[in-house]
């Protein structure tokens, strides 16, 4: 009830109910009577009690049985008001279908106010959901009848195409020629399996937590996370544990062993330990050399060419650096020979685009430009067993253009013309015993690693297009003292081994 003050219009020092109000029915719309003591004299009045709020109400879904029947107050699980409210259907359900379809709802209380529901019934022989174990291979159907159901012939209409992945899936089954809806929820509460196994990584590089898992298993997707991090940048071993997490939310821990390694050995440059200019011709220094390191891979390399002067003749040194994400630093010196050209490097480019213009296409890759380049030097060349040794540029146009020379003019135009497709070259030259000859050859990285490449005719039919270390020294263990392609290792970067 109010204020006893909103009864009286005047002015008051004390308003009160004189009327016990809790005799008042305010829960039952009406008028009633009312008595108010106004600074000790009691006046009459009335109290209206009115109902315009509707009623509220919690809907819930209703299963049955097929034939059974339902009132429309079971598809309430609450229903709030002040006065009495009457539930009923606006639209008659049809007890009549199968599976589900939407109730419309009335609650009207005794004013009238009126409030609308929408709930669903649900008249099927099956249970609305049936919970399984991820990883199953198939459903059984017998779980989705209800208790005290008989089907003489059920079959799966449509379902989940699998049973490996959390989740809720709908079902339609066919019992005895009815199609029946129903739905299965996957759901995964057996914890994953796995096997970690220790790794060893570099001081200051972050290792995925995925880097330790050696297996797992699950039904169901697994998350890989470190339950505390390790420290990366701390050297020496360090426990580590795995926390494997399923789609259920299930988890295993797994416990392993991290080592971090401090880098300590430099990079190694490759290369060999001379190489000739030519006074008035580009001359690009780190085109002689290539630097790996244990750690990064491919390391970029400087060059202090201070000392050279490539518009002299003379023999020159050229210092290379490379050095290593950790800081570990290594240097290779270079003799540089300069000396004047016997002709231009632009003659030799438009040669060597002349013989590309016929031998490649556009859209050849670059293996097979390589390829077609080796053919082409192999064959276009006769051997004559002598060559100008110390002009790489002279022995390349006389290849072209005069088509004979030694094992050093197959090395000039195969250098200018893999030059000039981009294929990256280290020059290889033969580690002789007094007596024996001398040979020249490549190593090419055509972008999947650095192989042997040498386009002079074998008498023992060998191809060395882009072969092996394993197989250049199989064909040359074929020779007296192995020494058709013997030379210095460390100099240059390792093959693939296939």
């Amino acid at each position: 009830m109010p204020d006893a003050g909103i009864f009286y219009s005047g002015r008051a020092k004390n308003v009160t109910y004189a009327t016990d109000i809790s005799t008042i029915p305010l829960n039952v719309p009406g008028m009633y009577d009312i008595k108010i003591n106004v600074d000790g004299r009691v006046y009459k009045s009335k109290v209206n009690v009115v109902d315009t709020t509707a009623p509220k109400g919690v809907v819930k879904t209703v299963d049955l049985y097929e034939g059974e029947t339902v009132t429309p107050e079971a598809f309430f699980e609450s229903i709030i008001d002040a006065t009495e409210v009457t539930v009923s259907f606006k639209e008659e359900p049809d007890f009549n279908k199968i599976n589900s379809q939407t109730v419309k709802l009335v609650l009207t209380d005794t004013s009238g106010n009126m409030s609308e529901y929408e709930a669903t019934l649900r008249i099927s022989k099956l249970k609305e959901v049936v919970q399984v174990e991820a990883g199953q291979e198939s459903l059984d159907l017998d779980i989705f009848l209800k208790p005290n159901v008989n089907a003489r012939e059920i079959t799966l209409v449509s379902g989940p195409d699998s049973l490996d992945k959390v989740g809720k899936y709908p079902v339609f089954i066919n019992i005895d020629g009815k199609i029946y809806e129903s739905a299965v929820e996957v759901t995964d509460t057996i914890p994953p399996q796995g096997v970690a196994e220790p790794v060893t990584a570099w001081v200051g590089d972050a290792v995925e937590p995925e880097k330790f898992i050696k297996e797992i298993n699950d039904a169901t997707s697994v998350t890989v996370r470190y339950k505390e991090e390790p420290d990366f940048n701390m050297e020496g071993e360090q426990e580590v544990s795995l926390v494997l997490t399923d789609e259920g939310g299930n988890e295993t821990v797994l416990q392993t062993r991290l080592t971090t390694v401090k880098d300590t050995e430099p990079p190694e440059i490759y290369g060999d330990d001379k190489a000739t200019a030519f006074i008035g011709v580009p001359f690009s220094y780190k085109k002689l050399v290539y630097a790996e390191d244990n750690r990064d891979g491919e390391v970029p390399v400087s060059v202090d060419a201070s000392q050279v002067n490539l518009k002299v003749e003379g023999e020159y040194t050229a210092i290379f650096t490379a050095t290593d994400s950790s800081g570990n630093t290594a240097t290779k010196e270079v003799t540089i020979s300069v000396r004047q050209p016997s002709v231009t490097m632009e003659e030799l480019e438009k040669l060597a685009d002349e013989v590309l213009a016929r031998i490649t296409t556009e859209d050849m890759t670059l293996r097979e430009k390589a390829w077609a380049i080796w053919k082409y030097v192999n064959t276009h060349i006769a051997y004559t067993g002598s060559s100008d040794k110390s002009d790489w540029m002279k022995e390349a146009y006389k290849g072209i253009v005069k088509g004979y020379g030694d094992c050093f003019t197959y090395y000039s135009v195969s250098q200018l013309l893999l030059n000039r497709i981009g294929a990256q070259t280290l020059s290889v030259e033969r580690l002789t015993k007094p007596g024996e000859a001398r040979h020249y050859w490549h190593m090419v990285n055509l972008g999947d690693g650095w192989y042997h490449f040498d386009a002079t005719p074998q008498i023992r039919r060998f191809v060395a297009f882009m072969v092996t270390d394993e197989e250049l020294e199989a064909y040359s263990r074929t020779y007296k003292d192995s020494y058709y392609y013997r030379y210095d290792k460390s100099k240059y970067p390792a093959t693939p081994e296939k």
